[in-house]
Parts: C-alpha cells; sequence; structure tokens
C-alpha cells in the first residue's frame, strides 16, 4: 500500500453521528419509556389475574397502587428507565477528530485515544467500523460507529487522508472457529471470551479483548456474528 498525501493542516475536522439519532434518541428513550410504564400500569390489574403470567407479583403491588398517583409514578419509572438507557448510549458513542497531526477517537466522556497522523495511510468504514491502515498493512485504530460514512470521509479528505470503499486486506482474513491451530490457544482463548462479550452485549470487553488479540499479534473483522482474523504485520518498532 502506498502512503497517502501529505495531511493538509487547518482546523480539526469532526464527525459524529446523524443529528436524527442523536436527538432521537435523547427524545424517544424517556418517551418510550414513560409509554411502557403507562401501559404497564393500565394492564397490570389484568395481566395479574393470568395464573401463568410471570412476577404475578410485581403486577399485583402495581394495581394495588391508588390511582392516578399509582400509574403516573410506573409512567416516571419508565422515563427514568429510557434517561438511564440514553446515558449507556451516549457513553458509547464515538466521536472522531481528524487534523493533520493526529485522529482523535472519543467514546463517551473519558475513553480517548490518538493515532498520529504520520501512520496513517488510509481509512474506511467496514461493517460498522471505522478502520484506519497504516502503510504496510496494519490497523492502528479499529472502532465500532454509527457515524456514516459520508461523514467520515468528508473530515478524513479533509485533512488529505485517502478514504477507501472497501479493506484491501479484507481477503487475508480467515474466519474463526474454536480450536483454530493456526492461532495458537492464547489468541484463541482470547477470540472465544470476545465471542462471549459480543454474544451478551459488552461492547466495552468486547474493544479490549479485540485490544488484547492486537498485542498478541492478530488483528479482528467482524461480520454480522462472526469473527474473522489476521496476522499483524511486522513493524520496525514491533
Amino acid at each position: 500500500m502506498t502512503s497517502h498525501s501529505p495531511p493538509v493542516p487547518g482546523k480539526a475536522a469532526v464527525a459524529v453521528e446523524p443529528a436524527w439519532l442523536r436527538y432521537g434518541s435523547a427524545i424517544g428513550l424517556p418517551v418510550v419509556g414513560g409509554a411502557l410504564g403507562w401501559l404497564l400500569a393500565l394492564a397490570a390489574d389484568w395481566i395479574a389475574g393470568l395464573p401463568w403470567a410471570p412476577f404475578q407479583g410485581v403486577f399485583e403491588l402495581v394495581s394495588s397502587l391508588p390511582q392516578p398517583h399509582g400509574t403516573l409514578g410506573v409512567a416516571g419509572l419508565g422515563v427514568l428507565a429510557g434517561l438511564g438507557f440514553l446515558s449507556l448510549m451516549i457513553g458509547d458513542r464515538l466521536r472522531v477528530s481528524v487534523s493533520a497531526e493526529q485522529i482523535e477517537l472519543r467514546r463517551g466522556l473519558r475513553d480517548v485515544s490518538t493515532v498520529p497522523g504520520s501512520r496513517v495511510s488510509a481509512a474506511l468504514l467496514d461493517h460498522g467500523a471505522l478502520v484506519l491502515l497504516d502503510a504496510a498493512g496494519d490497523e492502528p485504530a479499529r472502532a465500532r460507529t454509527d457515524i456514516t460514512a459520508g461523514a467520515l470521509r468528508t473530515a478524513f479528505r479533509a485533512h488529505g487522508y485517502r478514504w477507501l470503499d472497501a479493506d484491501p486486506h479484507a481477503g487475508e482474513f480467515e474466519l474463526w472457529v474454536p480450536d483454530t491451530p493456526e492461532v495458537g490457544p492464547r489468541a484463541d482463548a482470547l477470540l472465544r471470551a470476545r465471542a462471549h462479550a459480543r454474544k451478551k452485549g459488552h461492547h466495552a470487553e468486547t474493544d479490549k479483548l479485540r485490544d488484547a488479540l492486537v498485542r498478541a499479534g492478530y488483528l479482528v473483522r467482524d461480520e454480522k456474528k462472526q469473527q474473522y482474523w489476521r496476522k499483524r504485520p511486522q513493524r520496525d518498532e514491533d
């Protein structure tokens, strides 16, 4: 892979999730939570009378609350639950700042990583993940995101970085299955743990296990429920 043209100096270009997703979730999650709480309170008496329904004690408690305060209270709890989900979404959102000097990946308020601009040869979006590639084919960063390809492409091109429509190394990845002999027992154990974390939706743990695999010498690509791997290219400082 040839190196990119020299990065263009100037103010950092920032790419974030679409406005409809940011504002829609901020309004929609509390509203949906409140509506579900309200419906739960209205249906509690009926559900409590069904002998096969689970959580009978909960529905009996809700149906025994004085009205209309009981319904309003349960709806309020639904709003709080929606706000809780919203805070989790905000903490997991990726913000990408691109400048000639560096690319900054900020997830939530505290999780920040930077990649020197001199190391980035190209960038692309691969199955919902922003991928930075260096000239040797290594990946200085791979981060899941809901930022659109158009927003990312604009930010990177604004500073002279190449934007690719597909991963030139996609054909080098191999499907991982348990006990794959080529990766060895350590990487296989990490891939097992990562598959479990992905299944449970534990995104932070999934990212940490990817970093551990990178340190072990392997790159990981996710496609639907499957994990694909390839060996990291050796670099002079490795």
